[in-house]
């Protein structure tokens, strides 16, 4: 392993020396700073990926203005008719990067009812991202902001978790790093201003088309670290499924559907920013202002695709910031997280469902939940380079397989982000997911008993540091410690028993780790 580790570690240095050279002379920045003269800092602080305050205000504003102050494009846009214009500059960004991932799993679980210890290791160099954005103002009000990834590694997103993987998993020695080539993913439109000049600009504005929901900390690009949060990516059956989710209760463009938290949705909603105190928009850059930040909308619950039933989610955010602190709330309501299309083919009673079903077959609802506040402490204004990032949150899902019983969980994270210097920041972070018991096997309903029962909790430990080579070059080092537990435990009734091949179950779990080395790149 050591050579093998010397031997990428020279082909990372020799690849980041070649891209350095190719891009020593670029001048070309991302489109925003190429319309308004704007260094990227402006918005990102010291590292893009994340927002400072007039970043966060620019995108309330449709891209136009910070701090309730217009900007002026350095070429005058084209007005194609009243109202109505079109950049001068194509308002295309493209964003991409080379890394290495490195990832050890370790798993300890029944192994159909044997105990065992089984460890994977994988080490890639991979293009991790291939994106084109495509975003600008489009008149006084309209604008909009497209994504297309055309290729990206899934290194650290949707790593093994669950019931499933840390109790029934056969894996083989080698870590297979999924990759994906999506055309389409990200597509909003912003309709600003809604009520004209008649209340204070920005206050109410209007956004649709498939974007992130408004969780307090970005689930999406835009977030700086490497890995997701795990309390925006986990649902119920990742958690608690003794069936891979995949090959197994649900296959392909369903799992697809099956609603995360920190996934694009299908959404239309409200928002705004309004200043307290009787102050004016133009206000909120003073540190003294407080204001409010809201969201309230509708989404679809399904990804981004094609809804699978025919009631929507309702969601709302309101976040008030002051003297660089933030306290906010979130909420969600789901009336039904399943289409009918998971129930059927997930059934016992469905085809192959010895190794594929866990559901009863019923078509009844899935209700599903999501509750929580968040915080961010900072000593920015006192001089200090340092804030802390904080969210926890509640979640449930009413009947998840069908059976009527009820599965919560709740969890949430804390990172600290310490601003080193004017080109580089360091950051620790620590997640946890912790789920009530859940257990379905002495139920029996529509002729199936109930094969599921789990009692899981999740935790990681994040640390990274990140380093601005120049404007649009940044050099990404992150390391994950992280680890699944499964404490249910006993001996399984009949029906359980034999479709899982297993009379009995023991405590489970799931160990990994591994770090991400990445050169970015923004133009």
């Amino acid at each position: 392993m050591k050579t093998v580790g010397k031997t990428w570690g020279l082909s990372m240095a020799v690849a980041s020396i070649g891209l350095l050279t190719v891009m020593e002379d670029a001048s070309a920045v991302p489109s925003y700073s190429r319309r308004y003269g704007e260094e990227c800092t402006t918005c990102h602080g010291n590292m893009w990926g994340s927002l400072t305050p007039a970043g966060l205000t620019f995108k309330l504003s449709g891209y136009r203005a910070i701090f309730g102050k217009d900007l002026t494009p350095i070429t005058p846009d084209k007005e194609i008719s009243k109202g109505v214009m079109i950049p001068s500059e194509l308002p295309l960004s493209f964003i991409t990067g080379i890394g290495i991932e490195s990832r050890t799993e370790s798993r300890t679980g029944n192994g159909a009812g044997t105990n065992q210890a089984i460890t994977s290791k994988g080490t890639s160099f991979a293009l991790e991202d291939a994106s084109i954005f495509m975003t600008s103002p489009l008149g006084k009000h309209l604008s909009a902001f497209v994504e297309f990834p055309m290729y990206e590694t899934k290194a650290w997103e949707f790593t093994p978790t669950g019931n499933y993987e840390a109790r029934f998993a056969q894996p083989g020695r080698q870590v297979k790093f999924g990759t994906e080539t999506p055309i389409f993913e990200v597509a909003k439109f912003f309709w600003n201003n809604v009520f004209g000049d008649s209340i204070s600009r920005d206050a109410v504005n209007f956004s649709g088309g498939i974007t992130h929901l408004p969780t307090a900390y970005p689930a999406g690009k835009v977030r700086l670290a490497v890995n997701q949060y795990l309390i925006y990516e986990r649902n119920a059956l990742s958690l608690i499924s003794p069936r891979k989710l995949k090959d197994g209760v649900v296959d392909g463009e369903v799992n697809d559907n099956l609603f995360r938290l920190g996934e694009p949705q299908l959404q239309a909603e409200f928002f705004g920013m309004v200043p307290l105190g009787g102050k004016s928009v133009t206000d909120v850059g003073n540190k003294e202002t407080a204001w409010v930040e809201y969201h309230v909308g509708m989404s679809n619950g399904t990804n981004g695709k094609a809804a699978n039933n025919p009631q929507k989610d309702i969601y709302g955010r309101a976040v008030v910031r002051y003297f660089g602190q933030s306290f906010g709330l979130f909420g969600l309501h789901s009336p039904d997280r399943y289409g009918d299309d998971i129930r059927n083919f997930g059934s016992l009673g469905a085809a192959n469902s010895s190794t594929t079903g866990i559901m009863s077959g019923l078509q009844s609802k899935n209700t599903g939940k999501a509750f929580g506040p968040d915080m961010t402490i900072s000593l920015m204004p006192w001089g200090v380079p340092l804030y802390l990032e904080n969210q926890y949150m509640r979640q449930s899902e009413s009947d998840p397989t069908g059976f009527g019983k009820e599965f919560k969980w709740h969890g949430g994270f804390s990172q600290l982000n310490w601003k080193v210097n004017k080109t580089s920041v360091a950051y620790l972070r620590y997640d946890y997911v912790k789920g009530d018991a859940f257990d379905d096997t002495g139920v029996t309903l529509n002729g199936n008993t109930g094969i599921t029962r789990s009692t899981p909790k999740e935790k990681d430990w994040i640390i990274g540091f990140q380093h601005m080579i120049d404007q649009n070059i940044k050099l990404v080092g992150e390391y994950r410690n992280h680890q699944f537990d499964d404490t249910a435990s006993g001996a399984l009734p009949g029906a359980a028993a034999a479709s899982l091949g297993t009379a009995s179950i023991n405590q489970a779990s799931l160990k990994d780790n591994g770090f991400t080395l990445r050169m970015m790149f923004g133009f």
